[in-house]
């Protein structure tokens, strides 16, 4: 009996070392945008980029305060997009908001602050991929997977020394 329960602690053991469990991003599914600047002039412009949105469908840009599209594009296979849109030189100054919208309703928004006069437009360079957010747990399963075949040693241990005594 004893060996069976020794046989299934290593058994155990080998099996939790041999797991791996992958971790996975968390957070909104929804689209996302993000732009170039967050201050722009009347008649200036900005970078704005995308992703998430229906793939190879028309994105429409509005800008609000007085509702009035400044663009649109088309997302790519993946959903993803970057244009170049311009403020319109009559857009008073202060906040005002952005909305990217595609056919399916998907919306994402940003807000920026219009200034007085034209403030030039700086290159960004985008990122591939999304940031990692999640855990590597396989290590820590590891250890877990350890600790529970040593603990059955060590009680098997406990209960031959009683029985020996």
């Amino acid at each position: 009996m004893k060996r069976l329960i020794f046989a299934c602690a290593v058994a155990a053991l080998g099996v939790g070392l041999g797991i791996q469990a992958n971790a996975f991003a968390y957070g909104p599914s929804g689209p996302t945008i993000s732009i170039s600047t967050s201050t722009v002039g009347p008649g200036g412009s900005l970078i704005m980029n995308g992703s998430g949105f229906c793939p190879l469908c028309s994105i429409t840009f509005t800008l609000h305060s007085n509702p009035v599209v400044i663009g649109t594009t088309t997302a790519n296979a993946s959903g993803d997009f970057s244009a170049t849109l311009t403020i319109p030189s009559n857009t008073a100054p202060g906040t005002h908001t952005i909305v990217a919208t595609d056919p399916d309703g998907d919306t994402a928004s940003t807000t920026i602050t219009v200034t007085g006069a034209t403030v030039p437009v700086s290159t960004v360079t985008p990122s591939k991929g999304l940031a990692f957010t999640g855990a590597d747990i396989a290590a820590l399963s590891g250890v877990g997977a350890i600790a529970l075949g040593l603990g059955g040693m060590l009680l098997l241990t406990s209960r031959r020394r009683r029985s020996i005594s």
